[in-house]
């Protein structure tokens, strides 16, 4: 499993978003619920169900010996590896500068070595984001569920049940980032 070792990217939606999504002027919004509390809950939220990343990271995975070239990265929307290292029995790793390339899908990215992989366990280092250009829906369910939010914002924080709009209809907007589940 990938670990975010930390966001290289600002937040996919901005406190004017969200104000315009609500219909109010950004004066009339509390900042601080928008900025550290609202938008960094939904866009956990967002990777949480699709496991892509919403906001650019650099993140950070160790492959078992078995697991061959051509493999998922375990992040979705992963569009360049940092490094990739090998982890030596002390646990010390070496820096690896075999050949390799990134085959970025729609949902994946799939990791090959034309040269074969090297032997080991790796820890490959990648960063990760998705192109709200290319894929508008799931700005839109950010957007959407930071407006709900912010409308029961009270209801959220005592942390009571909030009824959520049809998940068919929300989650659709994130389907074509959404990574296949794996076992």
């Amino acid at each position: 499993m990938a670990r975010r070792i930390a966001y290289i990217g600002d937040p996919v939606i901005t406190l004017a978003d969200v104000a315009r999504q609500c219909r109010v002027e950004p004066d009339d919004l509390q900042p601080e619920l928008i900025e550290q509390i609202i938008i960094p809950g939904v866009t956990a939220q967002a990777e949480q169900r699709t496991g892509a990343a919403i906001r650019a990271a650099e993140y950070e995975e160790d492959w078992a010996e078995g697991r061959a070239s051509g493999a998922a990265l375990d992040v979705g929307q992963a569009g360049e590896v940092v490094s990739v290292h090998r982890v030596l029995a002390d646990g010390s790793t070496e820096l690896l500068s075999a050949p390799l390339y990134l085959q970025r899908g729609q949902r994946e990215s799939f990791l090959h070595f034309p040269q074969g992989r090297p032997a080991g366990v790796l820890r490959v280092r990648y960063k990760a984001g998705f192109d709200p250009d290319a894929y508008p829906g799931v700005r839109s369910w950010l957007l959407m569920n930071a407006a709900t939010a912010f409308e029961f914002r009270e209801t959220l924080v005592v942390g009571t049940i909030l009824a959520e709009l049809p998940s068919g209809f929300t989650d659709s907007l994130l389907a074509e980032i959404t990574v296949p589940p794996r076992f």
